[in-house]
């Protein structure tokens, strides 16, 4: 079969860098494309998947492949923790698309239309396709992103905090005075 014709739906995970709506432009090549990271936990079960990244090898490079293959699923305790605490004993991986926007429905089928209902946090599924390349001197395997389905809503992951918790010392009160003078030192 082609390369990235074999499409399977992923197990649950949860969604980072969610740009399924709105396209961004890849640094390393300049294309815009759609994409989403996927923090899986490492209990879930990667078969299907594991069978698309062996097929999709198998039909570029046959049954001798190149050492040194990058690979799709990667162990997210060899991300960044402090940058990204939420990869910690789990498994990522990125998917992505050039061609056009995935569709994405909500766990009733039903299409998400507004970009706010899908957000780095919520819980999804995947269609993916994986593909193999070799470019630039790189070599591996991706999976081509195909449809989303929101599962449920999360916990948004953000380094931001909320409104809420930067006022909550200043519930009720209003208004607070300070003594410059004792700030400043200027005695205004």
């Amino acid at each position: 079969m082609a390369n990235g014709t074999v499409k399977v739906v992923t197990p649950i995970f949860r969604a980072s860098f969610v740009n399924v709506f709105t396209p961004r432009k890849n640094e390393q090549s300049g294309k815009d494309e759609y994409s989403i990271k996927m923090i899986f936990d490492k209990d879930e079960d990667f078969t299907d998947l594991k069978k698309i990244i062996q097929e999709a090898i198998r039909n570029k490079w046959g049954t001798n492949p190149p050492k040194g293959l990058k690979m799709p699923l990667k162990n997210g305790n060899e991300s960044d923790l402090d940058k990204y605490p939420e990869d910690e004993d789990k498994i990522i991986a990125n998917a992505k698309t050039l061609l056009a926007p995935p569709g994405v429905v909500d766990a009733q089928i039903q299409p998400i239309i507004d970009p706010k209902e899908v957000y780095s946090g919520c819980y999804m599924r995947a269609t993916l396709t994986a593909y193999a390349y070799d470019k630039g001197g790189g070599k591996g395997v991706a999976f081509g992103l195909q449809n989303l389905m929101k599962v449920k809503d999360g916990e948004p992951l953000t380094s931001r905090a909320t409104a809420e918790s930067d006022f909550a010392a200043f519930a009720g009160a209003s208004e607070q005075t300070t003594d410059t003078d004792d700030i400043l030192g200027i005695g205004v």
